[in-house]
């Protein structure tokens, strides 16, 4: 076998993604990752069984393409390469949709894997396998019906309160003036952006208040219970414990 045809461009990239996804799996062994975006964390708690799954996955993928991309003629004549590339290319196309479209937050090392296996895609295009055109338009029409079928899993931010309203919700506007008289710092997130996470808590109206309290997470729903909460929080931090500090009397409490 030549040396030209044993290291031609597609073999290149998957030997590539090979080294990275095992590198990272090692990483990963190790408590730690190549990865160091907020979006890999995220897109890691939604694996079921771990990002270890993924990675495993990744290594087998990476390594047959390479054995397929050798040149073996009865193989070749399989077609198994460009069968796999497919499935990869449509699997991907989920992946990146739903980073996309579902918690809109990105994983670098899955956008670079992706690009891997794209670009691979189109060289063997490029180089006659013009069945790797279905593949391609798998992979845009899969990542396009993620979309059609977009149930948000936004990302709650790790402020104090948080509440969670709807534009057409005069409960939440009164929860947002009242918020404003009693100058409570509260962050607001539209429903429809966490809407999937709203589901999977089996929480199905608004406004909802997200209280970060260090170990302890509430949701409370319902216009009387956070005005309750809130009012019953402020007034206790208000309340006097009979002490002036030294050097800042105008704090006395």
């Amino acid at each position: 076998m030549k040396i030209k045809k044993l290291f031609n461009p597609p073999a290149i990239f998957y030997l590539s993604g090979f080294f990275l996804t095992f590198l990272e799996t090692v990483y990963h062994l190790s408590g730690k990752s190549l990865c160091r975006t907020e979006g890999c964390k995220i897109v890691e708690s939604f694996v079921k069984g771990g990002e270890i799954i993924l990675l495993v996955s990744g290594i087998f993928l990476f390594g047959i393409l390479f054995f397929l991309s050798l040149g073996f003629e009865k193989l070749r004549k399989l077609k198994i390469e460009e069968i796999i590339l497919s499935v990869a290319l449509a699997v991907e196309g989920y992946l990146v949709g739903f980073q996309s479209f579902f918690i809109n937050e990105f994983c670098l090392f899955c956008i670079i894997i992706f690009g891997i296996l794209f670009i691979s895609a189109v060289t063997r295009l490029f180089q006659g396998k013009k069945e790797l055109i279905v593949a391609l338009l798998a992979c845009v029409c899969v990542f396009f019906a993620t979309y059609l079928v977009n149930s948000q899993i936004g990302y709650i931010t790790s402020s104090k309160y948080v509440l969670v309203f709807s534009k057409d919700c005069p409960h939440c506007e009164e929860i947002i003036q009242f918020c404003k008289l009693h100058s409570i710092s509260v962050k607001t997130v539209e429903a429809q952006k966490v809407s999937g996470t709203l589901k999977s808590l089996g929480i199905e109206s608004v406004p909802v208040l997200f209280c970060n309290e260090g170990a302890e997470k509430k949701f409370i729903i319902g216009t009387d219970n956070i005005k309750g909460y809130l009012l019953a929080k402020n007034l206790s931090n208000q309340k006097s414990d009979g002490t002036c500090p030294i050097f800042e009397p105008e704090n006395c409490r």
